[in-house]
């Protein structure tokens, strides 16, 4: 059965027609003890990749492919890293991208698979000033209508830099890193375990928050 309608699949298809570059998800997954939201994600994932020649599905299993999941830094699964044909995009899915994540996941295909990121020339300047890794985690819930800007604009950042890894995180799958960063609400986002932002912010004034530049209007603090 089909997770989208027969209207939704044709909006998505439209969407991926933008692509131009090959787009390949690679699919963490296991043979046994897996969570009910692996079947879920795959299921996504088969559907996604169904609508456009260009999105293709790599699957590789956590417990056997250590080195390789250790690589990509993924913690757990289900998870989602989205790569252009071979490169990594830096940009990670940790759980089922459900509700209104699935935009999440159109978004960073999206992102993948064409030439604009869709930042400011601002945004990119700043993000052109980063000289060491920043590590962003955003946590977000499936039914969390605001997350998904959050998640978009942390995976733009990633593809605008090297040094820039973003992983939207499931939440209530992951409880473990939940309790970990605190996390009471969404979408909050983390940025290198120490920095956190609550809410969904706009463009200019998130990514100067990850990466820990004051805007220039705001008073130096006495």
């Amino acid at each position: 059965m089909s997770i989208l309608s027969v209207d939704e699949r044709e909006t998505v298809r439209r969407h991926l027609n933008a692509l131009v570059h090959p787009v390949r998800l690679l699919f963490f997954t296991q043979t046994f003890g897996v969570p009910e939201t692996v079947a879920q994600a795959k299921q996504i994932l088969d559907e996604v990749a169904s609508l456009n020649d260009l999105v293709t599905i790599d699957e590789a299993n956590f417990v056997l492919d250590k080195d390789r999941a250790a690589a990509f830094g993924v913690e757990g699964i289900p998870a989602i890293v989205v790569m252009r044909g071979t490169d990594d995009t830096r940009m990670r899915f940790l759980g089922a991208p459900a509700g209104y994540e699935f935009m999440s996941l159109i978004e960073a295909v999206l992102v993948a698979g064409t030439d604009d990121s869709g930042l400011t020339e601002e945004s990119r300047a700043l993000i052109g000033q980063v000289t060491e890794p920043v590590d962003i985690k955003v946590f977000v819930t499936p039914t969390c209508p605001h997350c998904p800007r959050a998640v978009t604009l942390a995976h733009k950042m990633a593809m605008s830099s090297a040094l820039i890894t973003a992983t939207c995180v499931e939440a209530t799958e992951f409880m473990d890193l939940s309790r970990m960063y605190r996390v009471t609400g969404v979408p909050k986002t983390v940025v290198n375990g120490t920095i956190e932002i609550l809410g969904a912010l706009p463009e200019n004034e998130f990514v100067r928050a990850v990466l820990d530049r004051p805007s220039a209007t705001e008073p130096p603090l006495l």
